[in-house]
Parts: C-alpha cells; structure tokens; sequence
C-alpha cells in the first residue's frame, strides 16, 4: 500500500462509548475527520466542547478530547457524574452538512438501540439536527435544556448549542444549559431509593 493510497483510505470512526451505568451520554451528528485522526470526540482545535464542560459543574476541572473515555468510567469522587459520547451517524466526514436526512433517518433506530443497551439517565444532544434526527418536529427555535419529548429509552432528552467554531453565538446559552444539566442530575440521583445490590 502507498502513502496516497493510505491517506485516501477512509477514516475509521469513533468508537461509541457507552456502557450501563452512565448519568449521562453527550450526542453528536457524526464525527469530523480531526476527531476521528485523534481518536477522540469533539477533537476539533476550533471546537468548544472541552473548554465548556470543563467550567461546567458537570465536571468542574479542565478537560481536553483525550479524557473522553475516562470520564465513563467510575472515579473515586462520590459525587461524580459518569459521561459518555456517541453520535447519531456513525460515518466521519468533517462538514455534518454532507450528512443527507435519509442517512439521519436510517442512523436513527441503531442509534436507539445504543442507548437501550446502555441505559444512561439523560441525552445530551450537541446539536438541534441529531436532536431532530430522533425527534423529527420536535425542536423550537432556540429552546435549548431540557426537552418536552418521550424519555429517550427512559434517558431525559436534553439539548445544547453546537459547540462548532460555527456556531459561536450560541455558545453563551450552553453554561446555562449545563448547569441546569447539573442540577438535574444531582438532584435525581439524591431523590433515587438506594438500590440493593
């Protein structure tokens, strides 16, 4: 195999992480090629994502695309939330806008299905168009937090402003959004019966 060769070869997708037990799952359209070179979600330098989770109360310290996996996995914190990521499509391609309704619509039930399997206790979509995908004419202008739409296989439906470079006069709303997220969290897992074992 050539460098050409190898370099027109597509790029391998991100993997879904996902698994049970996670308070919540960060949703996206598709990866862009940059995330998928690095192996990790929202790996864009120009996109917002990790600086704005990380002055979140959902996380509460700085984060970068490459704690992406750890952030599902159990920490020592009592209070820590368990974070996971995935996307609606699963090919790569850097412009989402490539990414045709009829492919938002086929990816929609596989979608459903990760989310069945890991059973997470809220959706977080990083997008008014992957919200759509899943809610076809459920979405309001500008009406980001929290969703009036069926659980999303018993998962709370939220919605945040695109963290894209593209989209960064929205990008005030998403504090708000997060924390609300936060507070959401917290409070129902406080509220939960404590499970037997």
């Amino acid at each position: 195999m050539t460098a050409d060769s190898t370099a027109d070869a597509p790029l391998e997708t991100l993997p879904d992480l996902l698994a049970p037990g996670l308070d919540l799952v960060f949703v996206g359209i598709n990866p862009g090629e940059r995330s998928a070179r690095r192996g990790h979600y929202y790996g864009h330098p120009g996109n917002a994502f990790w600086r704005m989770l990380g002055t979140s109360p959902l996380v509460g310290r700085a984060v970068t695309c490459e704690d992406d996996a750890s952030l599902g996995q159990p920490a020592g914190e009592v209070d820590s939330l368990r974070i996971g990521f995935t996307d609606v499509v699963k090919r790569v391609l850097t412009d989402s806008t490539g990414i045709t309704a009829a492919e938002l619509a086929a990816s929609a039930p596989p979608f459903r299905a990760r989310i069945a399997a890991a059973r997470p206790r809220a959706v977080c979509f990083t997008s008014t168009r992957a919200f759509e995908a899943v809610f076809p004419k459920a979405w309001r202008a500008n009406g980001w937090g929290r969703q009036k739409v069926p659980p999303l296989e018993g998962a709370a439906v939220w919605v945040m402003p695109s963290p894209s470079g593209r989209a960064a006069a929205y990008h005030g709303r998403t504090a708000e959004v997060l924390a609300d997220l936060d507070r959401s969290l917290r409070g129902t897992r406080a509220s939960a019966p404590t499970r037997g074992h």
